[in-house]
């Protein structure tokens, strides 16, 4: 009785080590970060303020955040760019902020008021990246559940 081959016993047999190639694709093409071309060098996904706003069911276009100095002196209003865990991005014009800044962030993340200290990691122009400074174990929760709702909102 002869019993078919599957393609990659076939392969294998002919001497041929198999390949990703020999793979039927189903129509399933990887994102960029599969592919490890991200474009920033960030260890978590940030989500960007438009998803935040979709999944908090909030029309307002925007995410308001709070910027006060270490020493308690008000810095501005800046706008939420993107966040996750460990940090998020601002637009904040003309903020006079340096690298390594102490400051504190305050915000509306849907219902949920959050305020933690903060580092100014990087500035350009009217942007600014911090990481957070031992934020509330609740908060860092959160925080690390929105990505997860985000990707659940889509399916």
């Amino acid at each position: 009785m002869n019993v078919p081959l599957s393609n990659e016993r076939e392969v294998i047999l002919m001497g041929k080590q198999p390949s990703w190639d020999d793979i039927p694709s189903l129509g399933l093409q990887l994102e960029q970060d599969e592919l490890g071309k991200r474009k920033d060098k960030r260890a978590e996904i940030r989500l960007p303020c438009e998803d935040l706003l979709e999944l908090f069911m909030l029309d307002t276009g925007k995410i308001i955040v709070q910027v006060v100095s270490g020493d308690g002196r008000p810095v501005k209003k800046g706008l939420l760019r993107d966040i996750n865990q460990k940090g998020m991005g601002l637009l904040l014009q003309s903020h006079g902020l340096q690298k390594d800044d102490a400051i504190v962030l305050g915000t509306m993340l849907g219902r949920r008021g959050f305020k933690t200290k903060a580092v100014v990691r990087w500035t350009k122009a009217d942007k600014v990246g911090v990481e957070y400074l031992d934020p509330r174990t609740e908060d860092y929760t959160f925080l690390s559940e929105l990505y997860g709702a985000k990707i659940l909102n889509n399916i």
